[in-house]
């Protein structure tokens, strides 16, 4: 806790030799002191040196190591105002150490699961620790480069941007988060972004959204979280997603009651690894959106710079959904992929163009569909059935699968697909699903297919 920045160069010595922690290779950029403890950044991980015992006294000491390649999310939180002076920084990392308590008894509710050393948050002193200076300094060292790798660690953080942020600059971003506009304006958004320094010089803000006081930015490189907190909402985190890191995305469309789209990305991690963004109905098009995420998570060969491609997706016809629904209600045309591919390849515009459906399954009102890429669950909601969730399963990320045929009674076939993130279970009715095809279709993709690595540019 109070963590407060120290001298770099005599950690970096210190640890080399007594205790020799540090590779030869490997050279400490940023130290922390807080208390009793230490806290490390280095070019391959994040050291956190933990002296135990009662009042730091004892003689045993834990050496933590987390390698930047575990780090899936991160974020830095700016202090308050009143009681919570200190600022923090979040990590969310790729491995499970979620722990759920034992209930105290039969009657009382399960304890909420405590996250240990699968979600981390670290205090700083406030004023002590520049928290725009720690957000660039994880961009660099969590955000993929060339060919998907981290930056390596044989090339050092640039000393341009471990400089202190200028004074004022904070102040200046938080007063034009402040405005209370309902829609934000992506050129403006990336100027104040790069004047902060939060974002990086070849990065570039595609969409910006606003909700209540909240905001979030799609950039070429992340999707990037704005949270306000607080009674007078000077503390401010900001959350940045890399594009690798998403494992699942959906967007929905608008119904009747509820006049909000909605977007939602899952994100590789074990603890709170839900991003959801609220959609004013109008003034955002889904499927632009749903278009611009693909790219990124399960590619595009061909691309051009993003911010270019979202400025040239154009809006979706009016009435294409309503089309979509009414064209899917027919049982019989429904399980024809070449038929419903050709729709998804317009209207709406669902898929890439280098992809295609290979499957098609109707349940209820839903669709279940493979392509080329992905499993997409079309899912239409409320009464009226005007709410449709268009969900998106890269299929790079699915590591099992299992097959079950149709059995006595009222049993159907079903499937299972085993992810990184939310498991897919999708049972059909008897006697009306060929199972055999979705075995064929799987095995291909998770055991013979090599993925091909994602361009960070689109072509359009």
């Amino acid at each position: 806790d109070d963590n407060r920045l120290i001298d770099a160069s005599e950690a970096d010595a210190k640890f080399h030799s007594d205790p020799p922690i540090l590779q030869n290779c490997e050279t400490v950029e940023m130290a922390f002191r807080g208390r009793r403890d230490m806290m490390l950044f280095t070019g391959k991980r994040v050291i956190f040196v933990d002296v135990q015992g009662f009042l730091g006294m004892g003689k045993k000491v834990e050496y933590i190591s987390v390698p930047w390649t575990t780090v899936t999310a991160f974020s830095a939180r700016t202090a308050g105002s009143w009681i919570d002076n200190d600022s923090e920084m979040c990590l969310w990392l790729d491995f499970d150490d979620v722990f759920n308590p034992i209930r105290g008894s039969q009657d009382d509710p399960p304890p909420p699961p405590i996250p240990r050393r699968s979600w981390l948050e670290i205090d700083f002193q406030k004023d002590k620790v520049d928290m725009f200076m720690i957000h660039r300094y994880l961009s660099e060292r969590c955000m993929r480069v060339s060919a998907h790798n981290l930056k390596s660690y044989s090339i050092p953080v640039s000393s341009e941007l471990l400089r202190p942020t200028p004074p004022g600059t904070g102040e200046d971003l938080v007063n034009w988060l402040g405005n209370n506009a309902v829609s934000i304006d992506d050129k403006e958004a990336d100027s104040k972004f790069h004047e902060a320094g939060i974002l990086q010089e070849d990065e570039h803000v595609a969409f910006a959204f606003k909700t209540g006081r909240d905001s979030l930015y799609l950039t070429n490189k992340r999707l990037f979280v704005v949270d306000t907190q607080g009674v007078t909402g000077k503390r401010k985190e900001y959350m940045s997603v890399p594009w690798d890191s998403i494992r699942v995305w959906s967007v929905e469309s608008a119904g009747n009651f509820d006049l909000d789209m909605e977007m939602r990305c899952w994100f590789k991690g074990f603890w709170d690894n839900k991003v959801k963004q609220d959609l004013r109905s109008g003034r955002a098009d889904i499927i632009a959106i749903q278009q611009y995420i693909a790219h990124f998570v399960i590619g595009n060969a061909n691309g051009i710079a993003a911010l270019k491609y979202a400025q040239s997706v154009s809006s979706m016809p009016a009435g294409s959904m309503d089309k979509f629904l009414s064209y899917v209600t027919n049982d019989a045309i429904v399980k024809d992929p070449q038929a419903i591919s050709e729709k998804l390849h317009t209207s709406p515009r669902i898929l890439q163009e280098d992809e295609t459906l290979e499957s098609a399954y109707k349940c209820g009102r839903d669709l279940f569909l493979f392509s080329t890429k992905r499993i997409i669950e079309i899912d239409v909601k409320g009464i009226t059935g005007k709410s449709v969730e268009y969900k998106s399963y890269p299929l790079r990320y699915n590591k099992a699968f299992k097959i079950e045929t149709e059995g006595h009674l009222l049993n159907g076939p079903g499937v299972k697909v085993y992810t990184e993130d939310e498991n897919i279970d999708q049972n059909f009715a008897k006697g009306s699903s060929d199972i055999w095809p979705l075995h064929q279709i799987l095995s291909k993709k998770l055991l013979d297919e090599e993925h091909v690595e994602i361009d960070d540019d689109i072509r359009f």
